[in-house]
């Protein structure tokens, strides 16, 4: 016997439900789509380096740190990089099988691991650059002459992140 009556996701009054009429009008699915289309977008023009999005994320924010001279702990990466520390964990054991990082206990807390640079890595990192600024200049190249007011933008939700939204 059929029945007439409406699904359960037929049945609701969906205008009464959010405010978002399409997926588009909302600012945290255009957001998210678009981080995604970025790190696609980085992937792929970091296949040249043979490095992944997150690689170079973490390299470079490594080589960052490095440039007072004293190499960062996993630790200290992980809160640089807002990132969980078992993931980065994961990405700088990938790194190290590419030569690129070497880790070693530090002196002052064995627990603690010290993340050095290798000649490789740098290397890398330097190559990697172009790579990265050219797939930046063809991504952002719609904004035009809104790119500073919407850098602008992007740092005020950024400067109200705290430390427990990154994880």
């Amino acid at each position: 016997m059929e029945t007439n009556q409406p699904s359960p996701v037929e049945a609701v009054d969906w205008d009464s439900v959010s405010r978002f009429k399409q997926p588009e009008d909302s600012l945290g699915y255009l957001l998210w789509q678009t981080a995604h289309g970025w790190m696609r977008r980085l992937n792929s023009a970091l296949l040249e380096a043979d490095m992944t999005h997150l690689q170079y994320i973490v390299l470079g924010s490594a080589l960052w740190i490095t440039r007072n001279g004293k190499p960062p702990s996993q630790a200290k990466l992980a809160q640089f990089c807002a990132m969980d520390p078992m993931l980065i964990s994961k990405v700088v054991r990938a790194l190290e099988r590419k030569h690129a990082i070497r880790r070693a206990p530090d002196p002052r807390d064995t627990r603690s691991k010290l993340l050095t640079l290798t000649d490789e890595g740098v290397d890398i990192i330097l190559r990697s650059i172009p790579l990265v600024e050219r797939a930046y200049e063809e991504y952002f190249s719609v904004i035009g002459d809104e790119e500073k007011q919407f850098h602008a933008t992007l740092m005020r939700l950024f400067r109200t992140l705290k430390p427990e939204d990154n994880f």
